[in-house]
């Protein structure tokens, strides 16, 4: 599908309106309808975003959150969805009914979708300009989810399982699927932290001095770039052999292209050369013998190849030999800097009622709280809810965007489309009979909201399935002929 054909989903002056609508939400409000109104509208301008920056068009959403002065909310939407996963999910997911998952589903993609925008955003120098003190609890979030990926407590997916073991998927219960897409989710969300770290780093100078000073002082970044670098989570072995994380899907990597620059390595060593090569932050960080160590581990991998495909390694190359040679102290001078407060993160974790942390008790009332309300089976906002979901995800703008389809119940590649909801695919028949038991109650929920959006589409398109399995379709037209 053309990106061009969905170049204007949002006009210049619903952008606008739509940046002005965007305002912070508590841990408590996570779900509820004004939550989903606030979702939908970041996830827009997500999608549009993103539209303009692939068809090279005016980036009038990016001039939109900037004149609004929307970063810091948008930095607040991160945060606290970040603490619900944190302390409200793991109370929350086992007890969710099947019609109140795609909610939950929801939440837990809404750090992604934020993250998401983030990266467009802050490709230019203007809107990190504009996130000011906010950035430091941004650089702090990237910062948690950068050594998690280095230490390896989130990792990459497992490949897709083997058809012997579709049996495993069939009888996976409704919280196992949940659990998986939050894992799913959690490492999207911290992959793209890599690429938010980068334009930290390279538009460091644009912003508060107290940015800088909390990478590499407080935070000391360059200490878990070093062993995110070792790790490799962009990468993982499958029974295909080496594949990479390219483009938020993973690729099949040939052997004569084992040692080509994937964009999040190429990521990861701009945010070393910029750290290191700045002046301003070279002058900030104090060198001791544990750091000069550490950084000694990079030029193993620094080799002709690697500085072939990113020249200004060169540079960095001959710092680090510069450094080898250099005598340094056994610790750093004792730094009387002033914290800065993360005052977001505060008013995220602290309790309306008591402005002091929240117990643990005090969010596991939150997450009974939001089982009988939010994500209750009977919900009485729900067909509302669908019905705007349904108009965010269901247009052609949102799959020009994302990689193709693949089988709901076998990750294979597929090519029909459930004509209930249009969001389920399948690679034939066969699985989507198997999967319909699991797949029902959903379906309902978005084809009721899509019958209520588009009222004169009565006949499916040509690449869906039947919503019913059980129900005779005759083979026609490329549609899959479905019979009980």
């Amino acid at each position: 599908m053309n990106v061009q054909t969905h170049s204007n989903l949002l006009s210049v002056f619903e952008a606008q309106a739509y940046a002005k609508m965007i305002g912070p939400f508590s841990v408590e409000d996570v779900g509820s309808k004004s939550w989903m109104r606030q979702h939908n509208l970041v996830e827009q301008l997500n999608i549009q975003a993103h539209t303009n920056a692939l068809t090279k068009h005016d980036e009038f959403v990016v001039e939109a959150i900037i004149e609004c002065e929307k970063m810091p909310v948008l930095i607040h939407h991160l945060l606290a969805i970040e603490a619900w996963r944190e302390k409200v999910f793991p109370s929350l997911y086992k007890e969710v009914k099947s019609s109140a998952s795609v909610k939950v589903y929801v939440a837990l993609y809404h750090e992604a979708t934020v993250c998401n925008l983030l990266e467009v955003l802050m490709y230019h120098e203007n809107s990190c300009e504009s996130g000011g003190d906010a950035m430091c609890e941004l650089a702090d979030y990237c910062y948690r989810k950068l050594l998690m990926l280095s230490t390896k407590r989130i990792e990459p997916p497992e490949p897709k399982p083997k058809k012997l073991e579709l049996k495993e998927i069939e009888n996976e219960n409704q919280a196992e699927r949940i659990l998986k897409q939050a894992k799913q989710i959690e490492y999207t969300t911290a992959m793209s932290c890599i690429t938010l770290m980068r334009f930290l780093t390279e538009h460091i100078t644009a912003l508060p001095v107290s940015v800088p000073r909390q990478l590499l002082d407080n935070l000391d970044v360059l200490m878990v770039m070093v062993p995110l670098m070792e790790a490799a989570p962009w990468q993982r072995r499958s029974r295909q052999g080496l594949e990479k994380y390219v483009e938020n899907k993973w690729m099949k990597i040939e052997r004569k292209d084992r040692f080509r620059l994937s964009k999040l390595e190429a990521q990861v060593w701009l945010s070393i050369y910029n750290l290191l090569m700045d002046k301003g932050c070279r002058a900030l960080y104090d060198f001791t013998n544990y750091r000069k160590d550490v950084l000694m581990r990079l030029k193993r991998y620094i080799n002709d190849l690697l500085k072939d495909q990113l020249p200004i390694l060169k540079d960095l190359q001959r710092l680090l030999e510069e450094l080898s040679l250099m005598k340094m102290p056994a610790a750093a001078k004792p730094l009387h800097l002033v914290v800065p407060v993360d005052l977001i993160r505060e008013a995220v974790y602290n309790s309306r009622q008591t402005n002091k942390p929240r117990t643990e008790e005090e969010w596991k009332d939150i997450a009974k709280m939001q089982l009988k309300g939010a994500f209750a089976a009977d919900s009485k906002d729900r067909a509302e809810e669908m019905r705007a979901l349904a108009e965010t995800y269901g247009g052609g703008a949102m799959e020009s965007l994302i990689e193709e389809p693949k089988c709901a119940r076998c990750g294979k590649p597929a090519t029909n489309r459930c004509s209930g909801c249009q969001q389920e695919w399948y690679c034939g028949r066969k699985c989507q009979v198997k999967s319909w038991k699991k797949h029902k109650s959903i379906c309902k929920l978005l084809s009721d909201a899509l019958r209520s959006k588009t009222k004169n589409s009565n006949q499916p398109d040509k690449e869906n399935v039947s919503a019913r399995p059980e129900e005779k379709q005759k083979k026609s037209d490329g549609l899959i002929e479905i019979i009980s």
